[in-house]
């Protein structure tokens, strides 16, 4: 059951990225919380609980398979925007990269033969769909958005009721 030296290289460059996202979103969360955003700080706050629970997949994963884990640094995320959207602008193009290294990942699986990789993986390829598409509509509301702050605050709250609804699910 053991993964390829290039397997296990990239599953660990994959962890430190689900961790670095993981901070990234954090920070993005403190910054709603400094501008009384609360539901858009509670959806970041949920984000970054989740791309830390991707990260311990990946971990997992690798252990399972008899590899070894090697924790990489994480750079320090940005901490201040320009506005909400950018915030989200932000988070799209954050997910638009993960996205990136998984389809990276597989291909590398799928190169290398290992289907127990590309069976793993697939769940990643689909939570990703959601989530880039989840934090487009956001985006697409906060366009719709800009120069009303009243619709803005009604975003605020859509975004922690909509978090709250997924956190139940």
């Amino acid at each position: 059951m053991d993964i390829s030296p290039k397997l296990e290289a990239a599953i660990n460059e994959q962890i430190g990225i689900e961790f670095s996202a993981s901070h990234a979103y954090l920070s993005m969360s403190a910054y709603f919380e400094r501008n009384a955003f609360d539901g858009f700080a509670q959806w970041m706050r949920l984000q970054s609980e989740e791309e830390r629970v991707h990260a311990v997949k990946f971990y997992q994963y690798l252990i399972d398979r008899g590899g070894v884990v090697r924790l990489l640094a994480i750079e320090a995320p940005n901490w201040d925007f320009e506005s909400v959207r950018s915030v989200f602008e932000s988070s799209l193009a954050q997910e638009q990269s993960v996205t990136q290294h998984i389809y990276d990942l597989y291909k590398i699986a799928m190169d290398e033969s290992d289907f127990a990789t590309v069976s793993f993986l697939k769940w990643f390829v689909d939570e990703q769909v959601e989530e880039e598409k989840a934090v487009s509509d956001m985006i697409d509301k906060l366009k719709m958005a800009e120069g009303n702050p009243d619709s803005l605050l009604l975003l605020d709250r859509y975004a922690l009721e909509q978090r709250a609804s997924d956190a139940s699910n």
